[in-house]
């Protein structure tokens, strides 16, 4: 379950309270969030309150408060899909609370919660010419994606904007099985027939003799709804293993079960 509440360095996140509507007007009214988000303008006192009260078109919105309401920062257009939610990010900050990397800060403690209760991607969009957002999603480790020509409605008129997103990852290493080095690689590393399933996996490995460096096949961690599955193409039993041991050893749910339909 996504929480309610989530410190980070500065400050916490939180859920609206009605007496943060004062401040939030006072915030939507500043010209550069009425330039570059969808809030209405003039921003009224009733807006805020309504926002407060509804979350507007959000499915999880909160309050970044810094020593006092300081923005908002909330998701939506949330997709169940398999093996994990995939969601859209948004956010703002008050004028009086830039310049400290609060923003920066709030959506990473956003992304490490929607990680941890299983989120597989966080989408992100900007109006072009957004730089002090693109920054911030940036500096988040979010990777900006490329460019959408009229990809937005802003204010009643066709816009461009800037896209990218956050996916879930692991910190891999390589493992050691007997006479193999079981290394690391990336998904385009991979030969093109393996990377449709290559760029779904929560890592791949290619196992290679420790004396020559001769490489032997492919072992592959793919997540689905039944836990994770331990691929294992052309490669030797030893590193199969040896995969399998470093997920369990993480807290992932290594299963036997076969890959869902169409998915090799």
């Amino acid at each position: 379950m996504i929480r309610d509440t989530i410190d980070f360095a500065v400050g916490r996140l939180r859920r609206l309270h009605a007496d943060d509507a004062e401040d939030m007007a006072r915030a939507c009214n500043d010209p550069s969030i009425a330039r570059w988000t969808q809030v209405p303008q003039p921003y009224h006192l009733e807006n805020a309150r309504e926002f407060i009260a509804t979350r507007g078109s959000e499915d999880h919105v909160w309050a970044i408060d810094v020593d006092g309401f300081a923005g908002a920062i909330g998701i939506r257009a949330t997709m169940a899909t398999m093996p994990g939610p995939i969601t859209e990010v948004g956010y703002w900050v008050a004028p009086w609370a830039r310049g400290r990397g609060v923003a920066t800060q709030a959506l990473i403690a956003v992304r490490d919660e929607l990680a941890r209760v299983g989120y597989q991607r966080i989408d992100w969009e900007a109006l072009a010419g957004n730089e002090a957002s693109i920054r911030v999603a940036r500096n988040a480790g979010f990777t900006i994606e490329g460019f959408r020509r009229q990809g937005l409605v802003h204010r009643g008129r066709l816009v461009d904007c800037v896209v990218g997103g956050w996916t879930a990852s692991m910190e891999v290493p390589e493992l050691v099985a007997g006479q193999w080095q079981v290394q690391p690689v990336d998904a385009g590393d991979v030969p093109a027939d393996l990377r449709p399933l290559a760029s779904s996996a929560l890592a791949v490995w290619v196992p290679r003799t420790a004396v020559g460096g001769t490489d032997t096949g492919y072992v592959l961690a793919v997540r689905s709804v039944a836990g994770v599955h331990v691929i294992a193409v052309g490669a030797p039993q030893e590193a199969v293993d040896a995969v399998s041991r470093f997920l369990t050893a993480q807290g992932l749910a290594v299963t036997e079960d076969p890959m869902p339909s169409g998915w090799v």
